[in-house]
């Protein structure tokens, strides 16, 4: 019925994440534990759905500047989240990705990525490279936690659309272009791989 479907304190499902996410952001707002405990539920969603999340630190960041960050992402079809560690550390935990959990000191942030998986760390790394009080800390891909500097190599995979452009200019060129562009190409899929194998023989020691 419709008591069941709101919160103990009578708000709708909705209601409860847009207070909680004023607190979630630090507005002055107290978000009470039931809003709280909705905005978890939503962050677990959000990390069991996306194929990669990446954990930066966020200091000092103008709120200008974050809009600019959100305005990127979305080009990519990313999300950008200012996190409270204590609520993204138990999402993280009922995403059944604990480990994350390491990576949440101090300010932090969840960008969260959709299927072109480079592009989240491409326009993170970009834009830490303008805000040097951003330091992209790891990431959850697949499943395996990924440390910073594999992060970074993810970066400088291409995207879709300029694969599909030098793919169409190396079709058009000399074959030197086209072995130029393969190359690149077969050393994305190489990196992809090898963090497969790491996961593996991780989760093999660890058996």
């Amino acid at each position: 019925d419709e008591r069941a479907r709101r919160g103990a304190d009578g708000l709708s499902s909705g209601k409860l994440i847009r207070r909680a996410t004023r607190y979630f952001f630090g507005g002055k707002t107290v978000a009470t534990r039931t809003e709280k405990a909705a905005l978890v539920d939503e962050l677990a969603e959000q990390l069991k759905a996306a194929p990669i999340c990446i954990v930066s630190g966020f200091k000092d960041v103008s709120v200008a500047d974050q809009q600019v960050l959100r305005s990127r992402m979305r080009d990519v079809n990313a999300k950008l989240r200012v996190v409270k560690n204590s609520l993204a550390s138990r999402a993280a935990t009922d995403a059944g990705m604990a480990e994350l959990g390491s990576l949440l000191t101090g300010q932090s942030a969840f960008t969260f990525g959709s299927d072109d998986v480079p592009a989240a760390a491409r326009v993170l790394h970009e834009f830490s490279s303008e805000h040097p009080t951003i330091d992209i800390r790891g990431a959850m891909l697949d499943g395996a936690l990924l440390e910073s500097g594999r992060v970074i190599k993810l970066a400088s995979i291409p995207g879709r659309d300029q694969l599909n452009a030098e793919l169409v200019w190396a079709l058009d060129s000399p074959i030197s272009g086209f072995v130029h562009v393969l190359d690149g190409l077969i050393g994305g899929l190489v990196y992809a791989l090898q963090g497969r194998v790491d996961q593996i023989q991780t989760a093999d020691s660890e058996g």
